[in-house]
């Protein structure tokens, strides 16, 4: 099972257990089976509220963009809210066809501020917490990035040709002239060699003041090669032993200076 698949079932897992504790807490015991049916709509709009916020809304977060983060979120919150009443009727009448006074598929829009107030707490709530987290998690992320970085530097001083990298629990030694180029993942990179592949903590923007004076150049918002290992320059990419790196337009003039060639 690959990193992705786990973490796709580890997600399944837990909504699944909050789907049930949720019902559970919900029912109080009593009439269980209806409260689970209820919940399938609850739980499954506040996945989409994390995911969403997680995925498109935190970005405004992480670029300060306060103002319009609270105003699309309480739009967000209120829609959800809004759709539930329809969800949860149509879900309840096909569950339960004997209840009566149910209207499915029938929308309306929830005017009554103290309604919307109570009603839409589970989903504010998956909001607030899914923010929470995400800011944790991005401090984490910044504090083990910095950490990294200042491990790099103190292995570049102990040795000029060669970098002691963290990856995982396991410190891997790797000269400089083995490394192809250098991937960026989001908060992780990875380091390709010629007969390896490395995945560690950094940041791309930090490695391209590092690595910059021994021989490697960012050619793609992306990616940094050792010009070193460079077989082909072409306009818009570079090849190396067998990988084409792209050459982003930003970029160009750059690439361009460098091999002091026109590409």
């Amino acid at each position: 099972m690959n990193s992705r698949h786990k973490k796709f079932y580890q997600h399944l897992g837990f909504w699944l257990v909050f789907w049930f504790v949720q019902s559970l807490l919900f029912s109080g015991g009593k009439h269980l089976g209806f409260y689970l049916a209820k919940n399938i709509v609850i739980v499954g709009l506040q996945v989409i509220i994390v995911y969403v916020n997680w995925h498109l809304l935190f970005r405004l977060i992480t670029t300060k963009r306060y103002i319009l983060f609270s105003l699309i979120s309480i739009s967000l919150v209120y829609l959800v809210y809004s759709i539930a009443y329809t969800l949860i009727d149509t879900t309840l009448s096909v569950a339960y066809p004997s209840i009566k006074n149910l209207t499915p598929y029938k929308f309306r829009w929830v005017t009554s501020f103290w309604s919307v107030l109570s009603g839409s707490a589970p989903y504010s709530i998956a909001l607030l917490g899914s923010t929470v987290f995400g800011l944790i998690r991005e401090n984490n992320s910044h504090a083990n990035q910095t950490l990294a970085s200042e491990e790099l530097e103190k292995t570049e001083d102990e040795g000029e040709n060669t970098l002691m990298l963290k990856e995982g629990k396991v410190i891997h030694r790797l000269p400089i002239e083995d490394i192809l180029f250098v991937q960026g993942m989001k908060e992780y990179v990875s380091w390709h060699t010629k007969d390896k592949k490395l995945i560690t903590l950094h940041s791309l923007a930090n490695l391209e003041d590092q690595l910059g004076d021994k021989g490697f150049l960012r050619t793609h918002k992306s990616f940094i090669v050792n010009t070193k290992c460079v077989n082909a320059i072409r306009y818009d990419s570079l090849e190396i032993p067998g990988t084409k790196i792209p050459i982003g337009r930003s970029y160009r003039s750059r690439v361009q200076d460098c091999f002091q060639s026109e590409i």
